[in-house]
């Protein structure tokens, strides 16, 4: 972006079934009851969009489909992030760095990558020079055998199929491309480990201490 950000973006990262819905609204919460500015939450509403869940089930069903899929959700994400107001602060539920992950993910995974796979890659480089600075990224790390349970506990029926060999390859990913894209995009990176979940409260002090310390004192002196 051409001109200083005027508001913090934190992006909540990590595997399918790891738990962000579930913090998300508790985190925000949190936030403004110990900040003197306010938060907004910023989420991804998968279940009542019909698009996303088709391209899903498509995906599921036919990884050739991957990129039309992949497509759609990097720009809903890009649209959503377009023209945020600087009088609120924002928790994300994923940003376009998942994009990137999960991109990793898809050409790990496909026997023979086309041009479609590599010329998506550099779509989401692209849409990320016009994307609002991430202050940081809070990665919730789990076991990837728990969150395929808790995935196949909630039953969706767009991710039915979806395999746990796969949420061990975009576990890996996590863990091995995405400490390289916060540096690339000096992003500040705070991992949590989130197996067992974990408290939103000290995730919410970890934030204001650590990436907005300005907030922690004036919060904290009032």
């Amino acid at each position: 972006m051409s001109q200083i950000q005027q508001f913090n973006l934190i992006a909540v990262e990590g595997n399918i079934g790891v738990g962000k819905s579930t913090l998300l609204p508790k985190l925000v919460n949190e936030l403004n009851a110990h900040s003197n500015q306010p938060w907004q939450l910023i989420i991804e509403d998968v279940d009542t969009d019909h698009e996303f869940q088709r391209l899903l089930k498509a995906f599921t069903v036919d990884p050739t489909k991957r990129i039309e899929f992949q497509r759609y959700i990097t720009n809903k994400r890009a649209e959503i992030c377009q023209n945020l107001s600087p009088d609120y602060n924002y928790v994300i539920e994923r940003s376009l760095f998942s994009d990137l992950v999960f991109c990793q993910a898809n050409l790990a995974e496909a026997c023979r990558p086309d041009g479609k796979d590599l010329d998506y890659y550099y779509d989401i480089q692209d849409k990320l020079n016009d994307y609002p600075q991430v202050s940081a990224v809070i990665y919730l790390k789990s076991d990837p055998v728990i969150s395929y349970q808790r995935m196949i506990e909630r039953a969706r029926d767009a991710e039915a199929g979806t395999s746990q060999q796969y949420l061990q390859l975009i576990s890996d990913c996590h863990d091995t491309f995405l400490p390289h894209i916060c540096q690339r995009y000096n992003t500040q990176l705070i991992i949590q480990e989130w197996t067992d979940f974990g408290c939103h409260e000290m995730l919410a002090r970890r934030i204001l201490v650590d990436v907005c310390p300005e907030l922690a004192q004036v919060a904290e002196s009032a």
